[in-house]
């Protein structure tokens, strides 16, 4: 496989990611993983083409690694903090976490696990619609008649 797409790919996803370092290590690994499919016998009619997808592939895996580092990194801040919480605030926590308890079984069952997904767990609307087997905008209505339900009853 020729590598006459790589400037053009270099210089195509370091505008996307405003570093040129990461945009060569991006198109290293698109030319990696393009030419594993040619030598297992995959026919690529267009490597120009397959080699911008497996690059955009790469770049959203590599955002949502991030991500999910940081939220981890920030959860771990909250955990490890060497400030130990003072029994008041300890208390209000945990009569808040009864309270969302109490809001999240009060739910109807589709709202609630929507509600988890996307608020809990971090989910896009699209990933929790595929999880539930419904489309986008009931996560949509169901996120936020979950969010009106918290905010409407009283502890």
């Amino acid at each position: 496989m020729v590598a006459r797409y790589y400037s053009e790919l270099v210089n195509f996803f370091a505008r996307s990611l405003n570093d040129r370092d990461a945009a060569s290590d991006l198109v290293q690994e698109a030319y990696a993983r393009v030419l594993a499919l040619h030598q297992r016998g995959t026919q690529v009619l267009d490597p120009r083409a397959l080699l911008y997808r497996a690059g955009k592939n790469i770049a959203i895996s590599g955002f949502r690694h991030r991500e999910a580092e940081a939220r981890m990194l920030r959860t771990l801040a909250l955990v490890c903090d060497d400030r130990a919480p003072s029994v008041e605030q300890h208390v209000d926590a945990r009569l808040r976490l009864e309270r969302l308890l109490a809001r999240l079984g009060c739910m109807p069952r589709k709202r609630r696990e929507a509600f988890i997904l996307v608020r809990i767990y971090g989910c896009s609307y699209a990933e929790a619609a595929a999880h539930m087997g419904v489309s986008v905008d009931a996560i949509d209505r169901h996120v936020v008649r979950a969010v009106m339900d918290c905010m409407r009853l009283k502890g």
